[in-house]
């Protein structure tokens, strides 16, 4: 752009071009708009108008103003001869259209112009600055169907020619050519744009629909934002209705993770709204402010999907004016193309994390069903905790997991199982119940948690345990009553979630029941000791007490003969000697009863035919053995079968009043199966009070089974006899 070199205008010749100033050929202004070179833009065109005109209307300054596409505004876009103050005054300053009419009259018309004169008011004050007191000629500028596109100020010297209607039509011919210039470069802009948008939908779609990662998709709007806009930010609406800024250009990272509350600056409007929102003139006072403070322009656009509004996307700038309704289009597009993968990643993710909790929720099942079957599978302390204090830790990826088990004649919590990376503790450390975290759990019955140990007042500190930061302790409870508690340590604080309490509830509750079983279970052998105890005496009292008792009443009545009736004693000393083999047999069968040899140097089977027939000579009943394949597949298991046959025939003896027995074996490779039947009076079982007699042999027997891992089954009716039949699977028996 050429200026003058005078602040005063200076009266140009028509004929006389200004030094160094372009003059384009007649014939080229005539041509103008049908050739147009891929630099050319409206203000260059503009700008060689001006130049042109100044010299063929021989003006001291000429200037254009040009109508924005958007704000339908007049402004300033091409200057010739005009001072660099007046230029940056007028650019300061577009007019309405409207603000022309009143000035355009017929008096002043010259053809299709308008030659106003040196006093005529200008609606702007830039455009009376520049007149300077002299006359102007406006030529409107007209595109395509007559549309005003703008309008040409060119001031007339003083002392001039008139301007005679045939040079008018000159003026407004080039004119013409120029504003259908300017129309053809706008439309190429304009399809230069368009072509640019498509092809960045098209990126964006490729690139967005390729993926079903969020943070991928985010990252690839906001890169195509920033390459449209040179700025851009993504945010998505939370359950709270809160916006969050989830992604950003590089340039905006100062954005990342803010948030906007609903109604809350132009982003809380455009939620609210469901509209795009655009400002052109931010500043203190305006009425939403934009999601970057620093901008003087921005856009911010719904980005939705299924009809909801799920977030937006928004651009700014630091210069005012810098957007233009097609920008507004073109972020709209961006977040009618993001919307819909947007929610499909975030349904994605959502599946993946559904699939990853069923998967961890199956894992945690999983660890809990081998938990359970360890910590029934033997009911011997000493070997199953340890296993499931192990299985605790390695299971759920705990640091150190302990177990300690309550001592109630002490009070105390004796450490019975301990697996982790801490130092070890030794095996029966005690700890009271008024003391540390532990204590609190097993008083209260409640689960103690600490996010921050070392701060608790009831820590009880140990050397091996400095380290520890978060601890978990779940109280072991069965019937109300507390057995022990569960210990769970991290290094990390807050290491332990809700999850972990109830995890760790599901394990106490296992634990509890085991605990509960084992103890019950040596409470019944307590009472079976105790039992067999009774049976003992009740025995020795029944048979070789009663028979002691004779032989010592016939050797005292042998003694008084031996000097009054030395012929009597003979037979008294016969008597003697039967009582006391009778006395011996009997005691050699309640020895026997208790540890048979046969059972350990001839088998089950050997074992079972020598009880069969010591008892059925001694109760006088017929009892009956049939055994169905190898023996050896019962190995390790013939102490308590025997037992079981043992306790089953001195119940049919007791309360069966029998006349037959049946005792049968079956050895299959898969299970072991016993069973006792008999021909007695049979019993109501349901109606069998619990501490009948009966029912202690059958809970005993119960237990035997139990021990070896198979179960028993009890069939009786009143008038049918009584069936005891226990089968053992093998693998449990091997196990």
């Amino acid at each position: 752009m050429s200026t003058s070199d005078s602040s005063t205008p200076q009266p140009t010749q028509p004929a006389t071009h200004a030094e160094g100033a372009p003059a384009m050929p007649l014939g080229d202004l005539l041509a103008l708009g049908s050739q147009l070179r891929a630099d050319d833009t409206p203000e260059s065109l503009l700008h060689e108008l001006a130049e042109t005109l100044r010299h063929v209307v021989g003006s001291p300054h000429v200037y254009v103003r040009l109508r924005n596409i958007d704000s339908d505004e007049l402004e300033a876009a091409a200057f010739a001869g005009v001072p660099p103050d007046i230029e940056a005054r007028l650019r300061a300053e577009p007019v309405a259209p409207g603000a022309y009419q009143a000035m355009l009259r017929a008096e002043h018309r010259v053809s299709n112009s308008f030659r106003l004169p040196a006093d005529e008011m200008l609606p702007a004050s830039s455009d009376a600055e520049a007149a300077a007191g002299l006359a102007t000629l406006c030529v409107p500028l007209r595109g395509r169907g007559e549309r005003l596109i703008g309008l040409v100020f060119s001031a007339i010297p003083p002392g001039g020619p008139p301007l005679d209607p045939s040079a008018a039509l000159v003026i407004e011919a080039i004119a013409r050519q120029a504003a259908m210039a300017v129309e053809n470069v706008r439309l190429a802009e304009r399809s230069a744009r368009l072509l640019a948008k498509e092809q960045l939908l098209a990126t964006l779609g490729r690139d967005v629909g390729a993926s079903l990662e969020l943070e991928t998709i985010l990252a690839r709007s906001v890169e195509r934002m920033d390459a449209a806009f040179g700025s851009g930010s993504l945010a998505l609406l939370g359950p709270d209705q809160t916006l969050t800024i989830a992604a950003a250009a590089p340039g905006e990272q100062h954005l990342l993770h803010a948030t906007f509350h609903p109604g809350q600056g132009m982003m809380g409007w455009v939620v609210a709204h469901g509209r795009a929102y655009v400002a052109n003139e931010l500043g203190p006072d305006a009425p939403f402010a934009p999601p970057d403070p620093h901008a003087r322009s921005a856009i911010v656009a719904p980005l939705r999907s299924g009809g909801q509004v799920i977030g937006t996307l928004s651009v700014g700038s630091p210069a005012p004016n810098a957007f233009t309704y097609e920008d507004v289009d073109l972020l709209e597009a961006i977040a009618a193309q993001v919307g819909g993968p947007i929610t499909s990643a975030r349904l994605y993710a959502e599946a993946q994390d559904l699939a990853a909790q069923v998967q961890r929720r199956a894992d945690q099942l999983a660890v809990l069903n081998t938990i359970a079957r360890s910590a029934s599978a033997s009911l011997d302390q000493a070997s199953s905790l340890p296993l499931v204090t192990a299985q605790v830790r390695n299971g759920f990826g705990y640091h150190q997991v302990d177990l300690f088990l309550l001592d109630e004649e002490t009070n105390e919590l004796v450490l019975a199982a301990e697996s982790g990376a801490y130092p070890a503790i030794p095996l029966g450390y005690r700890q009271h119940v008024n003391l540390g975290l532990l204590g609190r759990a097993a008083r209260s019955a409640q689960i103690v948690s600490t996010a921050d140990a070392p701060s608790e007042p009831d820590l009880l500190a140990l050397a091996e345990r400095s380290a520890t930061r978060a601890e978990l302790v779940v109280p072991i409870v069965a019937s109300g009553r507390v057995l022990g508690v569960l210990n769970v340590e991290s290094p990390a604080p807050a290491a332990f979630s809700d999850q972990d309490r109830h995890l760790l509830e599901t394990v106490a509750d296992i634990l509890a029941g085991t605990l509960e079983n084992a103890r019950l279970f040596r409470k019944a052998q307590a009472a079976a000791v105790l039992e067999e105890r009774n049976r003992l005496a009740r025995e020795l009292h029944d048979s070789v007490t009663q028979q002691l008792f004779s032989m010592t009443l016939t050797s005292q009545a042998a003694r008084a003969q031996l000097e009054r009736n030395p012929q009597r004693v003979a037979a008294m000393l016969e008597r003697l000697q039967e009582t006391s083999t009778a006395a011996l047999a009997e005691m050699r069968a309640l020895i026997f009863q208790l540890r048979p040899p046969a059972l350990r140097d001839q088998g089950l089977v050997a074992a079972l035919q020598q009880l069969a027939q010591l008892l059925a000579r001694r109760e006088g009943i017929v009892i009956g053995l049939s055994v169905v394949g190898d023996e050896r597949l019962a190995r390790g298991m013939e102490q308590p079968l025997y037992r079981i046959v043992q306790e089953a025939l001195n119940n049919v003896f007791k309360h069966a009043n029998a006349q037959n027995v049946q005792v049968s074996l079956e050895f299959a490779s898969d299970h072991v199966r016993l069973g006792v039947a008999d021909d007695g009076q049979g019993f109501d079982i349901e109606a069998t009070p619990t501490g009948d007699g009966r029912h202690l042999g059958m809970l005993s027997m119960r237990e035997r089974a139990a021990e070896i891992g198979g179960a028993m089954e009890l069939r009786s009716a009143v008038g049918s006899g009584t069936e005891v039949v226990v089968t053992v699977p093998r693998s449990a028996a091997v196990t």
